[in-house]
């Protein structure tokens, strides 16, 4: 199944069963994530496989393996890790596991910041992963609740419909699209506490995921000198 078919059926799981991830899937999702196309290629990342008992969250969705993300704190470096862990959200859903994004909690064990720490990566977010208990797949795109096309960006641009349906924390949806000839300027909301606003801009590179890998060969992301817009932080701009 091809990752953009995954756009229009993903959903978030938070129900799962208590068996571990097969080593062979393991190791699918390992190849996967070396391969994957980042937004920043002077951005070093890294995730890190790590046991539920390492983990400290509040969700009672913690799965048996949890991946850990890190990244260098560069400018650019929230974008790009959700742009990039996005495209493995789709490929997990793509060979029947369930996923959700645990934008509260962190590791518990030491060594594993250690290790990350090594690299002088910082700890990001963290992604529970595992075989679903309930429904992997939306039945219909009309089972999303989100905004309209029209309030998304300046203009109803059908072209948009994959970000529209990209998941964001609170399913608050913070990005904006400007539209200027062949480019598409992308905004998200700068409001709230710092957390706030990071996770803002992770999500902002979750919708561009999903631009991605709808539009796979024609995709291109540039930073432009562009006009402010009041309430928002100005994130790239694309072709598709």
């Amino acid at each position: 199944m091809q990752l953009a078919d995954m756009i229009q059926k993903r959903q978030s799981v938070r129900r799962y069963e208590k068996t571990p991830v097969s080593p062979e899937q393991i190791a699918q999702i390992r190849a996967f994530i070396a391969a994957m196309k980042p937004l920043y290629a002077d951005i070093q990342v890294k995730a890190e496989l790590i046991e539920k008992d390492a983990v400290k969250s509040l969700f009672p969705w913690v799965t048996p393996q949890v991946i850990a993300i890190f990244s260098e704190d560069k400018e650019g470096a929230m974008e790009n890790v959700g742009f990039l862990y996005q495209q493995l959200d789709l490929f997990l859903q793509s060979i029947g596991l369930g996923t959700c994004w645990l934008g509260v909690g962190r590791p518990s064990e030491d060594a594993i910041f250690a290790a990350a720490g090594q690299d002088g990566l910082q700890y990001v977010i963290m992604m529970s992963f595992g075989y679903p208990k309930e429904a992997l797949y939306r039945d219909s795109v009309h089972d999303f609740h989100r905004k309209a096309l029209a309030d998304i960006a300046d203009t109803a641009d059908a072209r948009l419909e994959p970000a529209r349906l990209a998941p964001s924390s609170m399913n608050s949806q913070p990005w904006y699209f400007v539209h200027d000839g062949e480019l598409l300027h992308l905004y998200c909301v700068q409001k709230g506490v710092d957390k706030a606003k990071k996770l803002n801009r992770l999500d902002a590179g979750i919708a561009l995921a999903h631009l991605y890998v709808s539009n796979m060969d024609t995709f291109v992301f540039t930073k432009k000198a562009v006009p402010e817009r009041k309430g928002y932080g100005y994130i790239g701009s694309v072709r598709i």
